[in-house]
């Protein structure tokens, strides 16, 4: 729960909402220079083998060319064919323009060729996206679940394969309480979504609403080790094992879940006393109080926190849920 240079058994200050996280800087940092050296290495491999005779520039530019559609093609490799292509012929014009800037000097290139990318990405997640999932998502928004679930039901006939869709309708039938079809459709999102970490998250919330924190445990670590960096995934597993009486785990997490960018300010609330909880039952209460003392910097989320679950149906987890509000009250009423 701390780094190996933190004062044991000290809550560390909250990220800023702000902030990178170390992966993100690191990954924004080092990417772009472990690219420029892997092009300088390519050209003296290409000086040292090719003759002087043949055009360096010709044979490096296609070095580098080649080199970039091998990674293209190894990043997406657990994707299906289509895809694969499809991410080939968009990624063209960056790669052109890459190589071209590259061995040229130039800027210019490579301005247009990734801002060309970038149009052909756009306007193709616009045209794949079906009308009807647009409309049952705004549907949805409203709280017309009724409307949500027609509309979705004609995106899936549409195009049965567009995971999007399925997680809609999973979500939908989770606000109806039909945990059963919820749950099927949650698990043909993951199956046509195979890197989709959403509908592992939805699967989680079908499981915790129906208290099977077994089940949502799995699907949370399942969700995290696609998106390590998510803090709102740490916190529902954290839960997960909160409700399960196993403290140890559910005090990491959640440690975990504090330090990264939760959604809102009743999450943070949450977790700074579902933390305590799970340090006053460990014994460490000195611990324990410095997350309760950290819960007033979030008390702005208590009343909707309050309005939220006023308005939730009575499925089997919101029982419990009420009574934890309650009783956060109360440590935050003694601060």
């Amino acid at each position: 729960m701390q780094s190996s240079g933190q004062k044991q058994g000290a809550i560390p200050a909250k990220r800023s909402s702000h902030g990178l996280s170390r992966r993100e800087m690191r990954a924004s940092l080092l990417l772009p220079i472990g690219i420029i050296v892997a092009i300088w290495l390519v050209g003296l491999v290409v000086a040292a083998v090719v003759p002087t005779a043949v055009n360096f520039t010709t044979i490096i530019s296609l070095t580098i060319a080649l080199s970039l559609i091998v990674f293209l093609l190894y990043w997406t490799r657990g994707t299906n064919g289509r895809l694969r292509l499809l991410a080939l012929l968009f990624a063209l014009p960056a790669l052109i323009g890459l190589t071209s800037g590259v061995t040229s000097g130039n800027l210019r290139p490579i301005i247009i060729g990734v801002a060309l990318t970038f149009f052909l990405l756009v306007a193709q997640r616009f045209f794949s996206t079906p009308l009807s999932f647009r409309a049952a998502h705004a549907a949805f928004q409203r709280g017309d679940l009724d409307s949500a679930l027609r509309l979705i039901n004609k995106s899936i006939d549409a195009r049965p394969t567009f995971w999007e869709s399925h997680q809609l309708r999973a979500l939908i039938r989770l606000a109806q309480l039909d945990f059963r079809r919820a749950e099927a459709d949650a698990r043909e999102a993951i199956a046509f979504g195979a890197n989709a970490h959403q509908p592992l998250n939805t699967l989680g919330q079908i499981y915790l609403a129906q208290e099977q924190y077994a089940a949502a445990q799995q699907a949370y670590e399942q969700a995290l080790a696609l998106a390590p960096d998510s803090a709102i995934y740490q916190f529902y597993l954290g839960l997960c094992h909160f409700r399960q009486h196993q403290y140890r785990p559910a005090a990491e997490n959640l440690a975990a879940a504090t330090q990264g960018t939760l959604p809102t300010s009743r999450y943070d609330l949450r977790a700074y006393y579902y933390l305590g909880r799970s340090l006053d039952k460990l014994g460490d209460k000195k611990t324990a109080q410095e997350a309760y003392a950290a819960m007033p910097n979030f008390k702005d989320g208590l009343a909707t926190l309050e309005e939220q679950l006023a308005h939730q149906p009575d499925y089997p987890h919101v029982a419990r849920l009420r009574q934890d509000v309650a009783e956060l009250k109360i440590v935050i009423g003694n601060r």
